[in-house]
Parts: C-alpha cells; structure tokens; sequence
C-alpha cells in the first residue's frame, strides 16, 4: 500500500519535473522541427486518403501470337478485342477532361522555342503527366498501358513536342524504376515523376549497325571506384534540357574461357559531370523536340552510378522496347486525324468547276484510305496494349514493333497524299500539310527505321519457327533421303501449291456474321504465311538471313496479318455492343481485308516462285554493276559511238 502511495506522489509531480526540464532544454528550433515532421505526415496522409486503388489481375502468359502466325498457329482469343471495364472507363474519362481541356486551349508561345519551355512543363507538371505509369504513392497516375496509350493520344496533338515527352517517360522513367537500385531512385525518379528534373536516354550512334560497332566506351579507372566514358551519342533527344543522361556504353568483359567480349552497360550521368560537350542537332521536322549531340570526353562516373547490372544493359533496352515502340500508335494516329481533319475541312470549302472538290472520286478514295490508316492504326495500337494489360509478363515485342513500322509510315503515306491533294500551297514551308509532313518522317526515319525493323521481325519470326519444324525443314532440304515423306507431303499440300489452302482455322466462327468473309480472308492469309514460311526456310537454310527482298515480302505479310487481326477484332465487338457508326466500321474491317489479301496473295507468290520469276535477281546484277564503278554507269541517250 506504501508502495502505491509513493507511486502516486511522484506520478504527481512528474508533470511539474517535466515541465522544468523543458524550461531548461527545449529551444526554438525543436519545437520547429516538430511542427515541420507533423506538417509533413500530415501531407503523406492527405496524399495517401486521396488514393484510389488500382487493382488489376492479369492472366497467365500466352504464348507469342504473332511469332506463331509462322507456324500457322492463330489464337483466337486475339480477335477478343481488349476493352477497359465500366469503372476504369468512368475514372479515365474523368481523368482526361482537364487534360483535354488544357491542351485544346494551349498557347501558341509554349512552342516558340525549340524545346519544352518552362511554362509548359508547369502545365504538364500540374496535369500530373510526367510518370503516368508510375505508382500514386510517389505522385504518379498508376495507369495501365491502355489507360497511357489514350493519355498520350492527347500529348500528341502537339506532334513536334510529343517525341521530347515521350523519350523521357519510355526510356528515362521506366529505366530507373525497372533497373535502378533504391538509392537512384530516391535520387532521380521523384524528381523525374514530378517534372523537376528531364531525361535524355543515349545510345544512338551515326553509322550503328551493332553493339561491336559502338564507339562509346567505358572503361574503369585505375583504383577501380568509377568509369571513365568516351565517345559521341547522336540524335539524343531532350540533350540540352535533361539533367540526367542514361547513357548505353561498351564495356569489356572476360568470359569463363577467356576470351575477350565486348557488352553494354548503362550509366547514370548528370549533366554537370566533367567532359560533357552538348551541341544542338536540326531535324528535318519536330522542330519543338530539343536534339542534341553528345560527346564525352573523360567523364568519371562513380560506381553507384551504375543502372543495373554491369555488362547487362540489353536487358534494360529489351525491356523497355515494347512499351516504347507502341507509343508510336497513340502518337502516330493522333497525327493522322490531324492530317484528315485539316484535308477534309480544305476540301469541303475548296471549289473547281462550280463544284466541291469533296465530290470528286478522286478525293473521296484519298479521303477513305486516310481514314482506313488511322482506323487500322487505332486498332493495332489498342489490341497490343490489351495483350500487355491482360497477360502476366506478355512477349509483345514483334506486335509493338509491328505497330511502330505501321503506325510510322501510315502517317508518312498520309501526310503525301494530303499534300497531293492541297497542291502547290502545301509545299511551303509554314503550311500546315508540309509540318505534319516533316513530324510524321521522324516517326519512320528517326533513331529506329522502319525497313530495319522490317527485317527484324520476319528473322525473329523465322528463328521461332525453326525451333519447331527443323525436322520438317531438314526433309524438304533432303528429299532423296525421305522420298515416302515427299510424297506425303506433295498430297497434303496439294492445294497450297494450287494457292487454295484448305480454311481448317474456322476464324469465321470468332467474330460477327457480317464479318465471315473477311474472317475467311485473314485465315487464307495465315495458311500461306506458313506454306512461305516452309518454303523459305527449305530453298535458302541458314542463308535466309541473307535474302532481304523474300524477308520483306514476308515482312509485309505479317504486318497486315497483324492489322486484319485488329480490325476485325475490333469491329466485331463495335456492331456486337452497338457503338455509333459501327456498320461503317465493319466496312472499314472488310475493305483493309480485302486489300491486304491481295496484297499477301501476290507478295506470298512471289515468295514461292523464286527469284528468278520475280525481279530480284535482275536487281541484285543491277545494284551489283552501280557498286562496282560507285556511280550511274549507263551512257547518256544522245550518246554516240559511230
């Protein structure tokens, strides 16, 4: 009982000893900072109570759709075309409406310059359109690829700022939040999501063909605490404004036996490191995009500032492609309802005759295959992000690349014919045709060019088939040695070489009635990609890599393959669902169909014929002789010799 009363005498009095402590230790500044500590967690919950959840479930990996169209193999899940649900539709409406709104009414003196001004990245910074994809928690939107191809559909409506925007958030924001360690991120990806700091991703080179022709080297330095980096990046883009510099350098590297290897590494660098020389580039077009050459010259970079892994930077780049690619679809679309906005206004108040020009068949068929170009580029574009959304760790690299060659010379083809409508006025240099003209080449020529990738795609493609029918393969390059074999295979195929396959696809069957006839021309297509396919890799083997004319030829085949997909896709669910206008989108659907199918059928025959039936060899001896003097070596037509 003694015990509790003492207790209870100095739990009294502890007040009054805390209080004179006080007296004499507290200060000023303590009370200050713990104002500031409860302002700040303060702040951290109001942000955090403001947060809407973002649950997404994705599905289990599919395997690689258009990889397997080589080996006749079509999933027809794909022509599902991919939709958001009713409440993330409702929150991405209301998410854009201000966005929209801004740039609808944008100033004209935020593009006076030749790179995005200060007040226009204050407009972007409070749209929160910096590290849109990132999470909420550190001041992002947290959207889906879908949610971000329909956000940078708006960005795009300045087409000559749009490639500055984009470079940034593909390969600036998504490297360091895929790569970077806590450290780097709590240095740099708070400040790049919140638009206080710009990136600029270099790898391109002048004259790169391959990682070993790289000419930016890092070596390490002799007590082996940073790297020493030299060389030139090209074409950089955000170069003069970008305080953080990703940089893809050659490193060398010793493999288990021995030898020497040459791989790439990236690093952090900031702007106001050592040995940085920034020298402004001019582009033909995308006159709002800063484009810059960079040369390092000794520049130390201390180890922390490595993104990654060392000697592991393919990683980094392969992961970001995808994404990146694709986000020429959303630009490139946006770009070509510009073009057909602008082209069908002109016409409608432009006369000849007495008559509007708009009338004219000749106009009308310009104005309809602008329209089918932007239709068939919105619909690859979306179906593709879908694939990302709706499947855990989707291969989508050949689809994105896909939508970039598209998308890239949809607007480029577009832009042509506008300015082979409009005439003589769009040839200058102020006029609105030209501009779009000059935006819409960078998209097919800038850093990545489309015939490369072309290339590209169909040797992936043919190296996945490979895997799986090199048995099939090794019996057609030997058919002496598998005669019953032979003789198997001329009656299965009978029809392929009669250019009539059999449809065993029952692709008609996925989609709307009305589309049955445009379903049976995507299966036909699919059948005798495969049959080329077969017959590619039986004449040339391993030197098919070597036959860029065939690889093209198949190459184009895939793309609109790709898009017939897309189209149909999308125009089934339209009618199925009951959106405005979408009669006319299944005749959007039917007419792509109908066109790409002629196409295929006389690229794919050209394919199966050979070379010498088709022109190539022909050109292979003309290109050859032009090589061998360096110049145009025919005589001129007055030229005599008598």
């Amino acid at each position: 009982m003694q015990s509790l009363n003492s207790i209870s005498k100095t739990s009294i009095r502890l007040p009054k000893l805390v209080k004179s402590l006080c007296k004499r230790y507290s200060s000023e500044h303590a009370v200050k900072v713990k104002e500031d500590v409860v302002e700040e967690m303060a702040k951290r919950f109001e942000k955090i109570s403001k947060i809407t959840p973002r649950i997404r479930k994705k599905q289990p990996q599919k395997p690689p759709f258009v990889k397997n169209l080589f080996l006749g193999i079509y999933d027809t899940d794909i022509l599902t075309y991919p939709q958001l649900n009713s409440e993330e539709m409702k929150i991405l409406e209301k998410e854009i409406v201000p966005v929209q709104n801004c740039f609808d009414n944008l100033s004209p003196n935020y593009f006076q310059e030749s790179f995005l001004s200060p007040d226009f990245i204050d407009v972007l910074k409070h749209l929160k359109l910096f590290g849109m994809r990132s999470s909420q928690l550190q001041n992002g939107r947290e959207l889906s690829v879908t949610e971000h191809c329909r956000f940078n559909e708006i960005l795009s409506s300045v087409p000559s700022t749009v490639p500055g925007l984009l470079y940034n958030e593909f390969l600036g924001i998504h490297a360091l939040e895929r790569a970077g360690n806590d450290e780097q991120k709590s240095k740099y990806l708070y400040q790049l999501i919140n638009g206080n700091m710009l990136s600029a991703f270099c790898m391109s080179e002048s004259e790169i063909q391959d990682i070993s022709t790289l000419s930016t080297v890092a070596k390490l330095n002799k007590d082996k605490t940073g790297w020493v980096l030299n060389g030139t990046k090209n074409g950089v883009v955000n170069g003069s404004i970008a305080r953080l510099l990703i940089v893809v350098a050659k490193t060398a590297t010793i493999n288990n036996e021995g030898v020497r290897q040459t791989k790439l590494t990236a690093f952090l660098v900031e702007n106001d490191f050592e040995g940085i020389t920034i020298n402004s580039s001019k582009m033909l077009g995308i006159n709002g995009t800063d484009v810059c050459d960079i040369t390092f010259r000794d520049t130390p970079i201390p180890n922390d500032n490595v993104l990654g892994e060392v000697h592991l930077a393919e990683n980094i780049v392969s992961s970001l492609l995808p994404e990146f690619r694709l986000s020429s679809g959303p630009a490139c679309s946006s770009l070509i309802r510009k073009i057909l906005n602008n082209l069908s206004n002109h016409c409608i108040h432009t006369n000849m005759a007495q008559m509007s020009i708009s009338e004219t068949d000749y106009v009308r068929s310009i104005i309809a295959e602008i329209t089918l170009s932007a239709y068939a580029t919105e619909s690859i574009t979306y179906l593709t992000a879908g694939l990302l959304d709706g499947y855990e760790n989707q291969d989508c690299l050949m689809e994105s690349t896909i939508v970039k060659i598209f998308a890239g010379e949809q607007a480029y083809i577009s832009a042509l014919k506008a300015m082979d409508i409009v005439g003589t006025s769009a040839y200058k240099n102020d006029h609105w045709c030209s501009g779009l003209l000059r935006d819409a080449l960078s998209y097919r020529y800038f850093n990545e060019v489309g015939e490369n990738l072309r290339i590209w795609i169909t040797l992936a493609g043919l190296q996945h088939a490979g895997k799986q029918i090199q048995e099939d393969i090794r019996k057609l390059r030997n058919p002496l040695f598998h005669v019953n074999d032979m003789f198997k295979r001329m009656w299965t195929h009978r029809k392929q070489k009669l250019d009539n396959p059999d449809l065993t696809l029952r692709l008609a069957d996925y989609v709307h009635p009305s589309l049955c006839e445009s379903a049976n021309h995507l299966e036909y297509c699919v059948l005798r990609l495969q049959f080329a396919t077969e017959a590619l890799l039986a004449r040339h083997g391993q030197e098919v890599q070597n036959q860029h004319m065939d690889l093209k030829r198949l190459a184009d085949c895939l793309v609109d393959i790709y898009v017939m997909t897309a189209c149909l896709g999308r125009a089934s669910r339209s009618y199925c669902i009951g959106l405005r206008n979408a009669h006319y989108e299944i005749m959007l659907a039917g007419t792509y169909c109908v066109i790409a199918m002629n196409e295929i059928k006389r690229k794919i025959n050209q394919i199966c014929n050979g070379p010498f039936v088709t022109n190539d060899e022909n050109y292979r001896i003309i290109s050859k002789r032009v090589f061998k003097d360096g110049k145009y070596p025919f005589e001129h037509p007055l030229t005599r010799n008598y």
